[in-house]
């Protein structure tokens, strides 16, 4: 089935949106966005395998940058079995790529979970992995959350160039914390890598964000959770994040980690464009019965939030994307800037918008078709359905 045309439905580009509208996909590849009046006075329209949505919504599928597990698999279970199977779920909630979130470990364990998502890279059989972002070591024992502070360590650069030996150059991002010395050589590094650094888990000061901003740290973790926070004397991480237009940053869209009216000002200060929805996820998400483990450690649930049965610390969401979204439309959000929020920007920042996050011609057919809930009826990537449920009836 090399060209499909996704008929009657409305159509979220990543850049416009457009009603009673086709999506022309072929060799795997977004070829063209139209009117169905357009689409049907092509001459070769009969070529193409007819799609009809009955009105439903179609748009770039989205894309979870950081993620630690799902429906039981783990990146902590340091197998390739395990990525597959997070590559697998994913799709049923309109994720069509993904990157692996690996917490800090002991070493030799680190480079197992590095090892095993390695193996998937190109062979996912659901959502693709766009790449590895490490969630540590070189964090701060001081805002540690749910991350294991035997785990942490210094920051050392021949560390960086063993993860990324490892990874056969399929780290894309890692989390740190800008306070801690010797971090501005492991920015230089990182830059020659490509490796996006973003603050997260970091009891930095303001002077301390600054010089971070100026090394190369663009992107920040979990906005407002596990970092320093505003005071009107240090503005901290937080602020930083607020005051610097350039530095973009992570939102956890469930209403438990952030209060809904912070969500909401950081958008109108930040724009939508500097936002990036992502679910931190964990490896019971979408699973029915406990007991529950994430991180290797008892977690319990309660109101969308996992937590650490040790201490009851909060240890991640039980939040999938396609709710994230939805979340961001009840605080007065366009559907649209939601979707760029959890597609487009994601994309961009990841430095992958040449390959996803749009609708525009030559991108890889990764979408989704959905409902005005964000229920998925459809997810495609790569031009192929990997995730399918009958459409509403009318």
């Amino acid at each position: 089935m090399d060209k499909i045309c996704l008929h009657n439905g409305v159509v979220y580009t990543g850049i416009t949106r457009k009603s009673s509208s086709s999506v022309l996909i072929e060799d795997g590849l977004a070829s063209n966005v139209l009117s169905d009046k357009r689409f049907r006075q092509l001459p070769d329209a009969d070529s193409y395998h007819l799609i009809d949505l009955q009105g439903l919504g179609v748009a770039p599928g989205l894309i979870d940058t950081h993620i630690h597990g799902i429906g039981g698999y783990g990146t902590e279970d340091l197998s390739a079995e395990a990525i597959a199977g997070m590559s697998r779920v994913l799709p049923s909630f309109g994720v069509t790529s993904f990157c692996p979130t690996i917490y800090p470990m002991a070493p030799d364990d680190m480079d197992k979970a590095i090892r095993s998502v390695v193996e998937v890279i190109g062979q996912e059989s659901g959502a693709s992995i766009l790449g590895i972002h490490m969630e540590g070591p070189f964090i701060s024992k001081e805002k540690l959350g749910a991350q294991r502070s035997e785990f942490v360590q210094p920051v050392d650069s021949a560390v960086l160039d063993h993860l990324w030996e490892v990874s056969e150059g399929n780290i894309i991002s890692m989390t740190v914390a800008p306070e801690i010395k010797h971090m501005r050589e492991l920015a230089l590094n990182a830059a020659r890598k490509g490796i996006l650094l973003q603050v997260g888990h970091s009891n930095a000061s303001y002077e301390q964000m600054v010089e971070g901003i100026e090394a190369g740290i663009l992107h920040a973790t979990h906005f407002f959770n596990a970092m320093r926070s505003l005071h009107h004397r240090d503005p901290g991480v937080v602020g930083a994040i607020l005051i610097h237009p350039e530095l973009s940053c992570e939102v956890i869209p469930d209403g438990r980690h952030l209060h809904p009216a912070i969500i909401s000002f950081l958008i109108k200060e930040k724009g939508t464009s500097k936002v990036i929805l992502v679910s931190d996820g964990l490896k019971p998400t979408a699973q029915s019965h406990p007991p529950f483990f994430a991180n290797n450690e008892e977690v319990y649930h309660k109101e969308g939030v996992f937590y650490r049965r040790s201490d009851d610390t909060i240890a991640g969401s039980s939040l999938t994307l396609n709710q994230g979204v939805k979340f961001i439309t009840e605080l007065d959000i366009s559907l649209q800037e939601a979707l760029k929020m959890a597609s487009l920007n994601p994309a961009r920042t990841v430095r992958r918008d040449h390959l996803c996050g749009s609708l525009l011609p030559g991108r890889r057919a990764d979408l989704i078709v959905f409902d005005e809930s964000m229920n998925i009826y459809m997810t495609f990537v790569g031009g192929k359905v990997v995730f399918e449920k009958p459409f509403p009836s009318s």
